[in-house]
């Protein structure tokens, strides 16, 4: 396989991470009762949750669409890298209060940014990029 066809197969699988991200984001502000693990009772505490999981997810799914979208691939190696944290984080509060869906979810897609975060870095060679592949490995 070709670098560039690598390259277009990573970005993809990042696009549909956001894409999947920004969608659950959008229904749970719907439906806050889907942030929750199985059998509870959303409350006005979930609504609020939902909004603030919305506040972060909404603009860093629209700017790694963007920057995706316009070939920016050393501008989106940092914004990869804090999609992947916080994917990560999602990961682990999923995974503490029983949401089995959203720590396996959040896994996925912080492994899958973070990952890729690294492989830009060591392909654009630049201060930022030596930086976060440095944070990777």
């Amino acid at each position: 396989m070709t670098t560039r066809r690598r390259e277009r197969r990573i970005l993809a699988v990042n696009a549909a991470c956001v894409l999947v991200s920004a969608g659950w984001c959008l229904a749970a502000m719907a439906d806050p009762g889907l942030l929750l693990p199985a059998g509870s009772t959303p409350t006005d505490g979930a609504g609020f949750y939902a909004q603030a999981y919305a506040v972060r997810q909404l603009p860093v799914s629209a700017g790694v669409l963007l920057l995706l979208g316009a070939g920016r691939r050393r501008e989106l190696l940092p914004l990869l890298a804090v999609s992947g944290l916080a994917q990560l984080g999602d990961s682990v509060v999923g995974a503490t209060h029983g949401n089995t869906g959203m720590a396996i979810g959040g896994g996925l897609c912080a492994a899958v940014h973070l990952a890729s975060a690294g492989w830009l870095a060591r392909r654009t060679r630049t201060p930022v990029a030596a930086a976060v592949a440095a944070a990777m490995t």
